[in-house]
């Protein structure tokens, strides 16, 4: 038999059982209050869905910002060659203006050109070095201006990247925290173990409270039935083997009436456990006994654990060797299922 109990305490809302009902594994046989727990699960989806929105907005923003760095270092880059033109413009003129500072000067040695004429020749001459230099400053300018934005640009970008990656893991746990109201909702319901059907029930009804472990129901497993006997130790342990033969008094049946079931060791327990050892025996031909098999009747069971002469019992009866006896007897009680341990 499978006990079908609360995993945690609760107040019953539902309840889905009615004895001798056919259940499969899984079924729900009562429902606690899940207020607390579907609550946890709303907020738990909720913020879920709220940090998805948020990563993809950021993720959206990245995509933007990558767009205008690259834009911006074009446009860096063209105010760079600009400035490069503006260089090269400036270098042209001074050179000019220096051979005509050259010229003036041999000019006015030759006393060809006046004094005034070549002072000008040689002032425009320095103000187109000056020039060059105001060039070359302007592009040195331009190119740390680029450098500076596209630093900026990937600062910022990489600071977007570093809110996705927290907010990734944010969502991570927010799953989690859903997967686990999730989980908490499951235990609120008892669910059949395995199937068979219904063969006890609990005196239960709605708004109950159960504590953890309190049983809803008990499900008989469909199959075969076998008998389960409690032997003491001592006449169990070296004695009783699967193989040997047994019989079954059922208690209600007298024997006399409705006769002794036939039945077999199948398995022995390899050690005590509640100070009995378990023997589990198959029934030899359930389907000639003239009482109702069902689970849960009482009885008592005899193994044959040997065979003696009348001459043996005889010489026991009088003392003279001290031996078992060649029977054991112990409780047992008929069980539905397949025979597993």
């Amino acid at each position: 038999p499978s006990r079908a109990a609360a995993a945690e305490a609760g107040r019953v809302v539902a309840l889905h059982v009615e004895l001798g009902r056919a259940v499969r594994a899984g079924d729900a046989l009562g429902e606690l209050d899940l207020a607390v727990e579907e609550a946890r699960l709303v907020e738990a989806r909720a913020h879920t869905r709220t940090v998805e929105r948020k990563i993809v907005a950021l993720e959206k923003q990245i995509a933007t910002e990558r767009e205008r760095r690259a834009a911006h270092w074009r446009l860096n880059t063209v105010g760079a060659q600009q400035a490069g033109l503006g260089v090269r413009e400036a270098d042209q003129a001074k050179q000019q203006r220096e051979r005509l500072a050259d010229m003036s000067k041999k000019l006015s040695e030759a006393a060809l050109l006046s004094r005034g004429d070549l002072w000008k020749a040689e002032d425009e001459a320095a103000g187109s070095r000056l020039k060059v230099d105001s060039a070359s400053i302007e592009l040195s300018r331009q190119k740390a201006s680029r450098e500076y934005d596209d630093r900026t640009e990937e600062s910022r970008i990489a600071d977007l990247s570093r809110q996705v990656t927290e907010l990734l893991a944010e969502h991570d746990v927010s799953v989690a925290a859903a997967d686990t109201a999730n989980a908490a909702l499951e235990r609120r319901t008892v669910r059949a173990a395995i199937g068979g059907r219904l063969g006890s029930i609990a005196a239960l009804q709605v708004g109950d409270v159960l504590k953890a472990g309190d049983a809803v129901a008990t499900v008989i497993p469909e199959g075969e039935v076998h008998v389960v006997a409690q032997f003491a130790p001592s006449d169990a342990v070296g004695r009783v083997l699967p193989g040997q033969r047994a019989r079954v008094k059922l208690k209600g049946f007298a024997w006399t009436q409705f006769g002794m079931l036939d039945a077999e060791v199948s398995d022995v327990a390899s050690e005590p456990q509640g100070g009995t050892v378990r023997t589990e025996l198959r029934l030899r031909s359930p389907d000639g006994s003239r009482v109702p098999l069902q689970h849960g009747l009482p009885g008592e069971v005899e193994v044959e654990v040997e065979r003696v002469s009348p001459l043996q019992l005889l010489v026991r009866t009088l003392g003279a060797a001290p031996t078992p006896a060649p029977s054991t007897r112990a409780p047992g009680d008929l069980v539905a299922g397949k025979g597993e341990p």
